[in-house]
């Protein structure tokens, strides 16, 4: 038997699960580029995201409804409107903003005080910086 047999009967058994996640960052850090890198599997061009965007992303037999919210300083005060029955929260840091990086690790202490999200993890990726550098500057481990 074939591992298609499989993933088809597993799904047809536990049906497809959807997860909400939420794409949060400052403005300019790539939230809206990640978005559709993972709907279409390419990088598109963009333009600044006011209020928001959301797409479905299917992968195997999960469903993911991903919001991507503007990072400009007006828009991040409502953020905390959208945590509710979120399953995952991508925190996109533009490691080559160092200026901003004060900005961007308020914010995301913030995030992480609200009641409604309990656990945090940061992972950090590629740019300028190093991960380390990155993952350092805004005291994650």
């Amino acid at each position: 038997m074939k591992s298609g047999f499989f993933s088809s009967l597993f799904s047809g058994l536990f049906g497809t699960r959807e997860m909400r996640i939420l794409i949060l960052g400052l403005d300019g850090a790539g939230k809206t580029t990640i978005l559709y890198r993972l709907q279409v599997g390419e990088v598109v061009t963009t333009i600044p995201t006011i209020g928001f965007n959301v797409e479905t992303v299917t992968y195997k037999n999960l469903k993911f409804q991903v919001w991507d919210l503007g990072g400009q300083t007006s828009i991040r005060p409502y953020w905390r409107c959208y945590y509710s029955n979120t399953d995952a929260v991508i925190y996109v840091v533009d490691s080559s903003d160092r200026d901003r990086m004060g900005i961007s690790k308020s914010e995301l202490v913030a995030m992480l005080e609200v009641s409604v999200l309990t656990e945090g993890r940061c992972v950090a990726r590629w740019g300028t910086c190093s991960p380390d550098a990155v993952s350092r500057y805004l005291d994650c481990s």
